[in-house]
C-alpha cells in the first residue's frame, strides 16, 4: 500500500513515520524521567498526572502502573492507590511492595478486614519486613482476625522484645482467640461438662465463688476429672472450709491422671506447652476446652512481659481494663487517666475512660465524655450505644432511644446495642417495637435477663407458648450465672 500523501515517495513516508514514533518515545522517556525525579523528591501529588499519562500511553507496562500506585499511595489517595495496585497484582500477584501498599491503603481507608488478606500475602513474600508484620498485627487486631495478629506479633516480639505495644497486642490477640474457642464450644456443645467447666473458671476470675462452685459441680456430675475437683477444693480453701477442701482433694487423688503416651491438647497444656496445646487439631468439645485454656495462659504470659514496662501507656491500659473487670472502678479511672496523660488526644484511650465512667455509674460524667467523643466521630456505633446506656441510667428514655437506634442502624451486628435498644423500648411501653431487637440480641444473653424481657414482651402480645419457653431458658441462664439462692452461700461436698 502506498503512503497517503501522493506527493511523497513510499520510502520517505516510512522514514517520517519512524521519526514520529521516535519523537513520541523520546517524549514518553522524558515524562518518565520527570515523574521518577518527582517521586525521588517526595513530590508525589505532582508525579501522579505524569504517571497517568504514561499509563494511558503504555497500558501494558506494569512498571509504570506500579509507580502510579506508589505515587497515589504516598500522596494519601488511598482509594485510587488500592484500585491501581490491584491492577498491578492481577498481572504480578506476588509483587511484595504492591501487596504491602495495597494493604496499607485499605488499613488507612478503615477497612482492616480487607487489608489483612493483602498483608498476609505480603508477609509470605517478604517474611522479614517488620513494617509489614506491624501492619498485619494492627489490621488483625482491628478486624478481630486474632490468628493473623498473633502470628505477626510473635515474630515482632522476637525482634523487638522491649516494645510494650507488641506484648499488649499479643495478650489481646490471645484473649480473642480464647474467646473464639469458647464461642465454638458454646455453639457445638452448650451445657457440656467442658462448657460448664470453662464457665466456672470465668466465674472464678470474677471472684464469683458460689457460681463457680455450682458450675463445677454440674460439670463433675457429667464427667469426673481430677483438675475440676482440685478447683472445687481450692474454692473451699479460699472460703475457709479446709475440712471440705480435704474431702475434695481426696476425691481428686482417686482420679487417674491422663495417659500421655501420645501428645494431646491436654498433655501439651499440662507440660506448659501452651502454643502446641492451642494449635492441636480438632474441634471436639475437649480440644476446644484446652484450646481456650491454653490461649488464656499465653495471654497471661504476654501480659507478664508487659508488666516489665510499668510506666508505659500499654501497662496503664492493661491495668485499667483489669480493674474495671474486677469492679475496682476508682483504680481503673486512675489508670486510664495516667494513660491519657502520657498520650493525650488518643481517642481509643478516651473511649475506654468513658466506658469506665459508665461502669462506675458516673453517668453524667460518662455522658459528657461520650458527647465530646461523638463530636469527632458522630457515626461511631459503639460510642452511640454507650451514650444510650448512660442516658437510660439517668432515666432519659426518650433521649436514649435516638442514639441507640442510630447505633443499631450503623452496626446491626452490635448485639449489645440491639439489647439496649430493646430494653429502652420496653421501658418506654413500646414492647412490640422491642421484640425484634431483643430477639436478635439473645445470643449475647449470659444472665437470662434478655430472655426474660423478651418473654414478657411476647406474653403481652398473647404468644404464651414461646414466652414460657423463653422464661424457662431465662431461669437456666440465671442458674448458670450464679444468681440463684443466697449470695455468697458455699455448701459442703455432695
Amino acid at each position: 500500500m502506498r503512503a497517503s500523501n501522493p506527493f511523497l515517495p513510499a520510502g520517505i513516508a516510512v522514514l517520517l513515520a519512524f521519526a514520529a514514533a521516535g519523537q513520541q518515545q523520546d517524549q514518553l522517556a522524558l515524562k518518565s524521567r520527570q515523574a521518577k525525579s518527582l517521586l525521588a523528591e517526595g513530590r508525589f501529588a505532582d508525579a501522579i498526572p505524569l504517571y497517568e499519562e504514561l499509563v494511558k500511553a503504555l497500558p501494558g507496562n506494569p512498571g509504570v502502573r506500579l509507580n502510579l500506585g506508589i505515587a497515589e499511595h504516598m500522596a494519601g489517595r488511598d482509594r485510587e492507590a488500592a484500585a491501581t495496585l490491584g491492577e498491578v497484582l492481577r498481572v504480578e500477584p506476588n509483587h511484595g511492595p504492591a501487596l504491602a501498599m495495597c494493604g496499607a491503603s485499605y488499613l488507612r481507608l478503615g477497612d482492616p478486614a480487607k487489608a489483612v488478606g493483602f498483608l498476609e500475602r505480603a508477609r509470605r513474600v517478604m517474611p522479614q519486613d517488620n513494617e509489614v508484620l506491624q501492619m498485619l498485627a494492627d489490621a488483625g487486631l482491628m478486624s478481630g482476625k486474632f490468628g493473623s495478629a498473633s502470628f505477626a506479633l510473635r515474630a515482632l516480639a522476637k525482634i523487638q522484645p522491649g516494645e510494650p505495644r507488641i506484648w499488649a497486642g499479643l495478650g489481646r490477640s490471645y484473649e480473642g482467640l480464647s474467646e473464639e474457642a469458647f464461642a465454638r464450644l458454646d455453639s457445638l456443645a452448650p451445657g457440656s461438662p467442658y462448657w460448664l467447666a470453662l464457665a466456672a473458671e470465668t466465674r472464678l476470675k470474677q471472684r464469683q465463688l458460689r457460681g463457680a462452685l455450682a458450675l463445677f459441680r454440674e460439670a463433675l456430675a457429667k464427667l469426673n476429672r481430677r483438675d475440676w475437683r482440685e478447683s472445687v477444693a481450692a474454692i473451699y480453701q479460699q472460703t475457709d472450709h479446709p475440712d471440705w477442701a480435704s474431702v475434695e482433694k481426696g476425691k481428686a487423688a482417686q482420679v487417674a491422671p491422663p495417659p500421655c503416651a501420645k501428645p494431646t491438647a491436654e498433655c501439651h497444656f499440662l507440660a506448659k506447652r501452651y502454643l502446641l496445646a492451642a494449635e492441636s487439631p480438632g474441634r471436639t468439645p475437649e480440644v476446644l476446652y484446652w484450646r481456650s485454656k491454653a490461649y488464656n495462659e499465653l495471654a497471661r504470659e504476654a501480659f507478664a512481659q508487659l508488666s516489665r514496662f510499668p510506666d508505659s501507656v500499654e501497662w496503664h491500659s492493661f491495668l485499667g481494663n483489669l480493674y474495671r473487670n474486677q469492679s475496682k472502678h476508682e483504680e481503673s479511672i486512675k489508670e486510664w487517666q495516667a494513660a491519657i496523660g502520657k498520650r493525650p488526644g488518643d481517642s481509643d484511650l478516651e473511649r475506654e475512660f468513658a466506658a469506665t465512667l459508665l461502669a462506675s455509674k458516673e453517668y453524667l460524667q460518662a455522658e459528657t465524655a461520650l458527647r465530646t467523643l461523638l463530636e469527632k466521630t458522630p457515626d461511631n456505633a459503639e460510642l452511640l450505644w454507650m451514650l444510650g446506656e448512660a442516658l437510660m441510667a439517668q432515666q432519659k428514655l426518650e433521649d436514649a432511644i435516638d442514639p441507640l437506634d442510630k447505633a443499631v442502624k450503623l452496626a446491626p451486628a452490635l448485639l449489645a446495642a440491639r439489647a439496649s435498644l430493646g430494653r429502652a423500648l420496653i421501658a418506654a411501653d413500646r414492647a412490640a417495637d422491642a421484640v425484634p431487637h431483643l430477639r436478635a440480641a439473645l445470643p449475647a444473653d449470659r444472665d437470662g435477663s434478655l430472655h426474660f424481657q423478651l418473654s414478657c414482651a411476647l406474653a403481652v402480645q398473647g404468644k404464651t407458648v414461646e414466652a414460657a419457653q423463653l422464661a424457662q431458658k431465662s431461669r437456666q441462664l440465671r442458674k448458670l450465672a450464679g444468681d440463684d439462692g443466697q449470695p455468697g452461700e458455699i455448701t459442703p461436698p455432695q
